[in-house]
């Protein structure tokens, strides 16, 4: 047991709960552009899939706890991690030199910050309507709660579209190197199968990114009304 515990307070072992706590996450944002696609199936795929995950108060919390907690460990290990790179090399390279390191790589920290940023914006605008409360109250005609009309009413204005795209940017470019970081992490590596898991990321991350990109601008474009 003392040698778990010393084994995931190595850099190794964090690299380990983060790559973990990393493709969890991933899972989720996946799960969501997929529910949140019901969008063009009309009002009521969406309402009535927002009202089947309230009907179970439990399971809905337990995964929103659970889901925090992930990101807090997530966020904590990134943080950890890279203190200790800086104080492994407390003075700086005189020259950076980029041989294989791809921009999404490179820009990991920021874009980071910047999801964060976003996903603190996006669960007080949409999920607790904080930030535009107009349509929390309102119901459609089933008695649900009119979540269509919400994100339809919140994707017209120019100022949140705007907002919205530059988050998918960040979540684009950490979903590219992260998830194929991952999985390099957790150790799954084949000759044959390198360059299969190498574009795990990309791809995901390019799928994750249109879904999310096509209802925003289905509806600021009108297709969805």
């Amino acid at each position: 047991m003392v040698r778990l515990f010393a084994h995931f307070q190595a850099s190794v072992g964090k690299k380990m709960i983060m790559a973990l706590t990393g493709l969890g996450l991933a899972g989720f944002v996946m799960a969501h552009m997929l529910g949140n696609l019901q969008l063009f199936e009309g009002p009521h795929a969406l309402n009535s899939y927002a009202a089947f995950l309230r009907d179970m108060p439990i399971v809905l919390w337990a995964v929103r706890i659970g889901l925090l907690s992930i990101a807090v460990f997530h966020i904590g290990l990134a943080l950890q991690l890279g203190m200790r790179n800086r104080r492994a090399r407390p003075v700086e390279y005189t020259v950076h030199r980029y041989r294989q390191a791809s921009i999404a790589s490179r820009t990991m920290a920021i874009s980071g910050m910047a999801l964060l940023v976003f996903v603190g914006f996006h669960l007080l605008h949409l999920t607790a309507g904080v930030i535009d409360p107009g349509f929390n109250d309102r119901l459609d005609a089933e008695g649900h709660r009119d979540v269509y009309s919400k994100v339809v009413h919140a994707f017209q204005n120019p100022f949140v579209v705007l907002l919205y795209l530059a988050g998918q940017l960040g979540l684009g470019l950490h979903l590219n190197h992260a998830i194929a970081s991952s999985i390099q992490t957790m150790g799954f590596e084949h000759a044959g199968l390198n360059r299969l898991l190498k574009a795990l990321g990309p791809v995901i991350g390019l799928i994750v990114v249109l879904g999310n990109v096509a209802i925003i601008l289905a509806v600021f474009l009108g297709i969805v009304r």
